[in-house]
């Protein structure tokens, strides 16, 4: 169960919903104003927070604002209550940094839901892959969010490894494994030895990394990031197909093929000329990117450097 801390100056709704919460075994704190929210919620450091947006005092949105700019705080989950529950409000909450919305009136029954919901994603985010010891999809999602919301400079950087499955075929069940530990080993050293310390590694799955960097840093960490790998990639294979450059693979045709050693495809997105709402547009961005990425040889970087959406 979760420490919940409820915001809202409708104090009947508040006991009724305080009530519901603890019955379900939540630990509930209560405030009925906007002023003193964001101390109380400093105090106390739910896991939680039921926020709603038309406050006496400050509002919904700059207290969700707070939240996601303090180191304390900024994980935490948070649900906003809309009175009006028009999609320009709610897209605005979720671009404050909130992770769901919960319309006036609803049923308790719904705000469970959502809450348990919440809870769902915010253990989803702990979990690590077991091979790279990394969070995955939705951990870097909603750091991506966390970081707009704060107004920082980022730049997300999407890393395939190219080659990877015709090298699992290959060099099977324990190459695979071989090739991922060497990825995020590779990712982590980086970060370290450069000082990066504000980056966010993920494993997405497969062949798949995204890391998140300040906007400064991303030229010089992918330039490294490319040298190291193209200089150490060779330690996977064995002496023969280290020694051609390229390994034999057999296609979905089963036809034998000749595939090259495996190289990096990064493409970048970042807030240098485009304002991004939410982690899925900047996804969008890099999925394109990543495909303007095509290695020959040696690992290769695109970045989008439009200024417009299009």
């Amino acid at each position: 169960m979760s420490r919940i801390l409820l915001v809202d100056d409708d104090m009947d709704l508040a006991e009724l919903v305080k009530t519901k919460l603890t019955t379900e075994g939540h630990e509930v704190f209560t405030i009925h104003t906007g002023d003193g929210a964001f101390e109380m919620g400093k105090e106390v450091k739910p896991d939680l927070v039921v926020l709603d947006i038309m406050l006496p005092g400050v509002t919904g949105y700059q207290i969700c604002r707070r939240i996601r700019k303090d180191p304390e705080l900024y994980r935490i989950g948070i649900l906003i209550l809309t009175a009006l529950g028009e999609e320009p409000e709610i897209m605005h909450g979720l671009e404050q940094g909130a992770d769901d919305y919960l319309a006036k009136p609803f049923k308790l029954e719904h705000l469970m839901e959502k809450i348990a919901a919440i809870e769902a994603l915010l253990e989803s985010i702990e979990r690590k892959n077991p091979l790279t010891d990394l969070p995955g999809t939705e951990a870097i999602k909603r750091e991506i969010n966390h970081r707009l919301a704060r107004g920082m400079a980022i730049s997300a950087c999407y890393v395939d490894m190219v080659g990877f499955k015709p090298y699992c075929a290959a060099y099977g069940q324990e190459g695979q494994k071989h090739a991922l530990e060497f990825m995020s080993k590779t990712l982590r050293q980086l970060c370290r030895h450069m000082g990066v310390y504000e980056s966010f590694v993920a494993h997405l799955g497969g062949e798949h990394f995204v890391i998140i960097l300040n906007l400064e840093d991303y030229e010089r960490f992918c330039s490294s990031l490319m040298q190291a790998f193209d200089l150490n990639v060779k330690q996977l294979y064995n002496a023969k197909d280290a020694e051609r450059g390229y390994i034999n693979a057999t296609d979905k045709r089963g036809r034998e093929t000749r595939c090259a050693l495996m190289g990096l495809s990064i493409g970048v997105a970042h807030t240098q000329f485009r304002h991004f709402k939410s982690a899925k547009k900047m996804f969008e961005v890099l999925a394109q990117t990543r495909q303007m990425a095509q290695p020959d040889g040696k690992s290769v970087m695109f970045v989008d450097r439009r200024k417009t959406d299009r």
